[in-house]
């Protein structure tokens, strides 16, 4: 009798994935570089901020591009992208915003409170487009939405339904990453009474560790979190030790299985570790990115190596994209 050899296993590689985030927060329909330039750090001049000019969606769009060129990277951003806008974006509703993010490549949003200034049927029109109700169309075509996905993890319509899909899923040389997107809880605090009708907000933590469950339970162990929440901190960029604010409490009541927390609402700027997670926040006004790097372990599918640069996006630096 002849015998029948079993093939042994196909051996994953013990190679580990390298995924790339471009990370930016806060930038209130900037398609100009702001007036006020960007606040850098000045090593030799401890304490103390330098400013620079800086921003502008066509350099921002050139600094995204540049660094897209390495494979498995992708643009994601903490709310606050519209709302409190220049006249520049303002005065067409913040669509000119929409499209420029969206031709740039951003991929995935969570909502800031100030995208809910004029309600969260503004919002909706964003992610899907149509006329505005009032002004109707003024561009050269009918406004198309963002091509960038919205993500609303513990904002609520009255009928119980997030008012976009809580988290999405993204696969990167077959290794998937989940990101979750939420709202600073405090937002109808802020907000108009008119704004806030018809949402609720629930608690950032217990929102986030409700999830996890569900996402690990589909074998995916790398998470980021894009929370419109943040901190303050001293004069120095990595400097979290002073790290004070909202962020600060919330970060530590994250389950562990949270790799990377993308911050924004205070403007702040900081790379950091807390509890073990990367947590950052790029300024305001598209005048500088968070480029982070994950490395996940292709075997047991976990981050195994995570570290963050902060890149300015000076006049200098970048040509403006045509």
């Amino acid at each position: 009798a002849g015998c029948v050899a079993t093939p042994a296993p196909a051996a994953v590689s013990a190679t580990p994935i390298h995924v790339n985030l471009l990370a930016i927060n806060d930038f209130h329909g900037n398609l100009d570089p702001p007036a006020n330039g960007a606040r850098i750090f000045n090593p030799a001049n401890p304490g103390k901020w330098d400013v620079v000019q800086a921003g502008g969606a066509p350099r921002l769009a050139t600094a995204v591009k540049e660094l897209s060129e390495r494979p498995n990277t992708i643009m994601v951003a903490a709310g606050d992208l519209i709302g409190a806008s220049p006249l520049l974006s303002s005065l067409f509703h913040d669509e000119p915003t929409i499209e420029a993010l969206s031709k740039m490549g951003l991929a995935i949003t969570s909502v800031g409170n100030h995208e809910f200034d004029e309600g969260w049927q503004e919002v909706k029109r964003m992610q899907d487009g149509g006329c505005h109700p009032v002004d109707g169309c003024k561009g050269p075509h009918p406004f198309e939405g963002a091509k960038f996905e919205y993500l609303a993890a513990s904002t609520y319509l009255d009928n119980g339904e997030t008012l976009f899909p809580p988290y999405t899923v993204r696969e990167f040389d077959g290794e998937k990453v989940a990101f979750i997107g939420l709202t600073l809880e405090g937002t109808p605090d802020i907000i108009t009474p008119a704004a806030r009708a018809g949402i609720s907000f629930k608690d950032e933590a217990e929102t986030v560790n409700a999830l996890v469950p569900q996402i690990r339970a589909q074998g995916i162990e790398a998470i980021v979190v894009l929370i419109h929440e943040g901190g303050y901190v001293g004069a120095g960029l990595d400097d979290c030790h002073g790290l004070s604010g909202a962020i600060a409490e919330i970060v530590p009541k994250f389950d562990d299985a949270v790799d990377v927390v993308v911050t924004g609402h205070t403007n702040g700027i900081y790379i950091c570790t807390v509890d073990g997670k990367l947590v950052t926040s790029a300024g305001a006004y598209g005048t500088r990115l968070t480029d982070i790097s994950m490395v996940i372990d292709p075997r047991t599918h976990d981050v195994i190596g995570k570290s963050a640069r902060d890149i300015v996006i000076t006049l200098d630096g970048f040509t403006e994209d045509a």
